[in-house]
């Protein structure tokens, strides 16, 4: 019975991974406003689209897994994919990191982000 809250508890941790960082980078952010540009904050749109795709593609498979072991290996695969999604649009994992922690605390950032999110969804 307690494999389905390990489980959760690992889904938590792999939806947890862009912000992982931000909470510790949180005084430097919030000490300093920092400015994207527009390319940069498509770049994170970007990689964030596909970390949610991965999410939805890795949430079934902790909850099938047979033990802790099986969902953390799981786990690790998964982020391992999830840095790849966030390198293969020309951030770095501390970029994407650093803006998803700068969304906390700015929401004009977080509309700007908001928005190129919603204009370049793919039609459902």
């Amino acid at each position: 019975m307690k494999t389905p809250a390990l489980c959760f508890a690992a889904l938590a941790l792999l939806l947890a991974l862009p912000m992982a960082q931000a909470e510790t980078d949180k005084n430097q952010v919030s000490a300093q406003k920092v400015s994207y540009s527009e390319p940069k904050l498509q770049q994170f749109a970007d990689a964030y689209r596909s970390i949610v795709l991965l999410s939805r593609e890795y949430a079934p498979k902790l909850k099938a897994a047979a033990d802790i072991k099986e969902a953390e290996a799981i786990n690790q695969e998964a982020q391992g994919k999830m840095i790849a999604a966030i390198e293969a649009t020309g951030l770095t994992k501390d970029e994407y990191q650093q803006i998803a922690g700068s969304l906390k605390s700015d929401p004009a950032l977080l509309e700007r982000v908001n928005k190129i999110l919603q204009a370049s969804a793919p039609a459902q």
